[in-house]
Formats: structure tokens, C-alpha cells, sequence
């Protein structure tokens, strides 16, 4: 697979190839019936914290960080349901469970960062890695 790297824009058809490397069946389904809904974006990886500082903070592997953890927790909100909640919790639980048994990390760790996406990822924000990010703004 050829993920992208922090700072390279990724397109709709980039996105459904990487859902479908992730197993995010939902997100394929979503993207193929209306991919006219989305704008490319661009990836900034552990979005508030730079991932080889949290690696080294964390002594995790970054690159687990970046690739196993942080990237199929953006692309879930990137392409996030507006308004969907309980979306966004599966989303943001499945991130932290994926710190632990991907990146292994410390439980504690990872509990402090889901809380900072529950707070720092709110759509209401508007913020370029805020729920539903990836939807033009027009159609929201």
C-alpha cells in the first residue's frame, strides 16, 4: 500500500484505496455513492502532536503511530457522517484501541489521547481535522 506521507494531499479515489486497505467497508460504501460530497485533504498524520515526538514520548514505534493508528482515525473522519455521534465514538474508540494493540502502547496513554480527539475533534470546531472534515462545506 502506498500511504501517504505527513503533509501529501489525499483525493477521493487515494481514500478509497486506503478504506479498502483498512477494512473500513462503511467508508468505501459512503465514498463510491457520492464522492462528488468530498473534498482531498491533506494528511498531517497525529494532527496536534508531532507523531516522532509522541513515539519518542511514548517509546512506540512512530511510523505504528502514523501508519496503523492515526491514519485510519483520520480517514474515519475525514469521511464521518455529520452529525453521527455514535459514529464518531466507534471511530474514536477503535483509535485508541488501535494505540494499544498496534502501536503498544500504554493503556493510560492511549486513554489520554482518545480524550483529547473526544475534545479536540469536535465538528462544531470546523477545524481542518474536525468530524466530517473531508465533506465540501456545501453539503453539510
Amino acid at each position: 500500500m502506498n500511504f501517504p506521507k505527513i503533509g501529501d494531499r489525499v483525493d477521493t479515489e487515494q481514500a478509497l484505496e486506503l478504506c479498502r486497505y483498512f477494512k473500513l467497508d462503511y467508508l468505501v460504501l459512503r465514498l463510491e455513492q457520492d464522492p462528488g460530497l468530498y473534498k482531498s485533504w491533506i494528511f498531517d498524520g497525529c494532527s496536534c502532536v508531532h507523531d516522532q515526538f509522541l513515539g519518542l514520548l511514548t517509546g512506540c514505534d512512530s511510523e505504528a503511530i502514523t501508519y496503523k493508528c492515526c491514519l485510519p482515525h483520520d480517514l474515519g473522519y475525514a469521511y464521518g457522517e455529520p452529525g453521527n455521534r455514535i459514529e464518531r465514538e466507534r471511530v474514536d474508540l477503535k483509535f485508541q484501541s488501535n494505540l494499544i494493540t498496534k502501536a503498544h502502547m500504554k493503556e493510560w496513554v492511549a486513554a489520554a489521547l482518545y480524550e483529547g480527539v473526544r475534545v479536540g475533534g469536535e465538528e462544531v470546531f470546523g477545524l481542518s481535522f474536525s468530524w466530517a472534515f473531508a465533506r465540501k462545506p456545501e453539503t453539510r
